[in-house]
């Protein structure tokens, strides 16, 4: 994806110039000129919306006395390529979202160059060691983390601040239940199996749900049965709750509603496609090809409701369907468990907590934890939903519990399930992609 990234900067006609062809200092003055050229108006939007993209120090004094320590702490030869590398990484962001579109032409002019962005990931290799060690560790993981987000640039300043809370303080009134409501990598000790999965939902807080029943079956010491994963072709029905908006962070001010409705998933070819039908309220059809996601794009969203249609250029990129194995080929950044990525907790019994007898049932999963997503997967082997989804949750975001999975092309029960309906309004030029999904015969423009 690194590399990805870089072809995107010079396709943009930025010079660039490989990561390793720099040293410290010159990167240090690359960023002294970039803090001085930045967008006022950016940096505030940035700030408001509490933006990972925003300024971690007020003015240049405070960043070159960081910098001074940080330097200091990474004398030792082995600890300057991590150095470096996260230097490329901010100047990079720095380029892309603190400077006007006025201000880079016009510094491309004067023919300056911005760094590519490396394709090693230190982190997981140079965990433990000294103080110094870790004040480098730590900088580094500050300056690589906008990667996380990059599957698609997210360009509306509200969706783009995938912050979390700390962990909440200890339940009052049932100690341990916060654990249940929010458990994510920041928890100390680690989650445990049924730890993080939540309830049925009324408010934000440990006591505004009901548990869903869990009892621990194994840990994280006996090896998963099932990938934490998606069917690639598939229709599957969806019952639960979800939070408005949408958030990471708690603030006690989230409204909860119930949903009920059916996911299709159509990962095939270059194409990654997901439809969401809501009876009585529209559908959501989202489609993304592989060649968008390498200029992040974020791809291509039809809304459909009972009185019109629209299609416009999607929030995010599509959801990754290995989204919770470790080796999912489209994260760019494939973190340890410890720092947000891929984990598996372990086998639970739960009790499924759906709106109907399908996804009321017991049931044995294994439990895998990405980021602040809790995703458990059928494994028991006499199941006939054996290796699929039974459940996505996340503390204040979705409850979705799943039944009735049907592993098949979505288009072998409903034949137009991509297409866009010829009478809808195009608001971006993103909504192509529905031509090579769909079989529209006329396209609006």
């Amino acid at each position: 994806m690194s590399a990805t990234l870089t072809d995107a900067l010079r396709r943009g006609g930025h010079r660039v110039r490989p990561c390793e062809h720099w040293t410290v200092q010159e990167l240090l003055e690359l960023q002294r000129r970039l803090f001085n050229e930045s967008e006022a108006e950016l940096l505030q939007i940035y700030d408001v919306a509490k933006d990972k993209r925003q300024r971690r120090f007020a003015n240049l004094s405070a960043i070159e006395m960081h910098w001074h320590e940080v330097n200091r702490a990474a004398q030792d030869e082995a600890l300057m390529p991590m150095r470096r590398d996260g230097l490329c990484h901010e100047a990079v962001m720095w380029w892309v979202h603190h400077l006007s579109t006025k201000v880079q032409k016009r510094l491309r002019f004067e023919g300056l160059s911005v760094p590519s962005l490396p394709s090693k990931h230190h982190v997981s290799t140079t965990s433990g060691g000294s103080s110094a060690k870790q004040l480098v560790l730590k900088e580094y993981k500050l300056q690589v983390s906008c990667q996380q987000c990059h599957t698609g640039k997210i360009a509306d300043p509200d969706e783009q601040n995938a912050g979390l809370s700390p962990p909440l303080p200890v339940d009052a009134a049932h100690p341990g239940r916060e654990r249940v409501r929010s458990c994510d990598f920041q928890n100390k000790p680690p989650c445990g199996p049924c730890e993080g999965l939540g309830g049925r939902r009324w408010g934000d807080g440990p006591e505004e749900m009901t548990p869903m029943t869990c009892e621990v079956v194994s840990g994280p010491e006996v090896p998963p049965l099932t990938n934490g994963s998606y069917p690639a072709l598939a229709i599957g029905r969806l019952t639960g709750d979800t939070r408005w908006p949408l958030s990471g962070k708690y603030d006690g001010h989230g409204h909860y509603q119930n949903i009920s409705g059916s996911l299709y998933l159509g990962w095939k070819d270059d194409l990654m496609r997901m439809r969401y039908d809501f009876p009585g309220l529209g559908s959501q059809i989202s489609i993304q090809s592989l060649e968008q996601a390498s200029r992040q794009d974020v791809g291509a969203t039809v809304f459909l409701s009972p009185r019109d249609c629209s299609c416009d250029a999607s929030i995010a990129g599509n959801m990754h369907i290995q989204a919770f194995e470790a080796s999912d080929p489209l994260d760019p950044l494939k973190l340890p468990a410890d720092e947000g990525g891929a984990a598996y907790l372990g086998r639970v019994r739960v009790s499924l907590d759906g709106d109907s007898s399908l996804s009321k049932r017991t049931a044995i999963a294994d439990h895998y934890l990405k980021w602040a997503f809790h995703f458990l997967v059928d494994a028991d082997r006499s199941s006939a939903t054996f290796g699929l989804p039974l459940r996505l949750y996340a503390s204040w975001g979705v409850r979705q519990v799943f039944e009735g999975w049907q592993v098949k092309d979505p288009t072998e029960v409903s034949p137009h399930v991509w297409d866009m309906p010829q009478n809808c309004t195009i608001k971006s030029h993103a909504c192509s992609v529905f031509q090579k999904a769909a079989s529209v015969k006329e396209w609006l423009v």
